[in-house]
């Protein structure tokens, strides 16, 4: 079975990430969903701070930043955030992004007392499965919660789930990897390179959020195997 090490996202796309890109751009339908999620972002988030987390590679940036947004872009693997920290000195907007450093990328760091930036914000995107790399999705809304405003617009695409079709194929090893601790979960490999990825009903994501966020609507973006979430930052207080 391995070990937690083995199959740690954060590793997993440290030892992909000189040819993440590529790999993502070879697939014309990833293009599609981008763009999808872009203009559903673009029309339902306002302001101007937003944070883009679990941005990878940074190929959201230059819409982001292009439509007048001061990013703080947080991605906790280091081979995936110095391609994004390259590609955006290439052109003209690096002085509307600011990269969050190391140690605050990963988000069980945050508490009030120390959280990733001063700012509050007005959106959050976390694109292409970003939530299917974590399990305690609970602790992740309370520390967003952390570091928007009101209203804020979060804005996610999961990886959607036909548990019918999943469990078919993946039994044995969803039972493993559940006896290990790993919940609802498969995994993906890349030659030697594998990672967990946690599976996130849309009953499980809307109750895991209720507390900080309160659910707008869901849908699946275009034929693809991803569905989009809108949630907005409510009233409550982080205690």
């Amino acid at each position: 079975m391995g070990n937690n090490y083995e199959l740690d996202p954060v590793k997993f796309y440290d030892k992909i990430s000189s040819r993440y890109n590529y790999d993502l751009d070879s697939n014309p339908d990833n293009v599609k969903i981008r763009d999808e999620v872009k203009h559903y972002f673009l029309k339902n988030v306002s302001g101007k701070f937003v944070l883009d987390f679990g941005g990878g590679s940074g190929k959201d940036l230059s819409w982001l930043t292009r439509n007048g947004f001061k990013v703080y872009f947080c991605e906790p693997s280091r081979g995936m955030r110095e391609i994004a920290i390259k590609n955006i000195q290439r052109g003209d907007s690096s002085s509307e992004v600011i990269f969050v450093n190391e140690g605050n990328s990963n988000f069980q760091n945050w508490d009030q007392a120390n959280p990733p930036f001063e700012t509050k914000v007005d959106g959050i995107l976390a694109n292409f499965a970003v939530f299917n790399s974590i399990n305690e999705l609970e602790k992740l809304s309370e520390k967003l919660a952390l570091i928007a405003n009101k209203n804020c617009g979060l804005i996610v695409s999961v990886l959607q789930v036909d548990l019918k079709k999943f469990f078919s194929r993946h039994f044995p090893f969803t039972i493993k990897l559940f006896l290990h601790g790993y919940g609802l979960a498969t995994r993906i490999k890349d030659g030697e390179n594998k990672m967990v990825v946690y599976l996130h009903t849309e009953s499980k994501l809307i109750k895991s959020f209720s507390n900080y966020f309160t659910f707008v609507e869901s849908f699946r973006i275009q034929n693809s195997t991803f569905r989009l979430f809108h949630f907005l930052r409510n009233d409550k207080e982080i205690v």
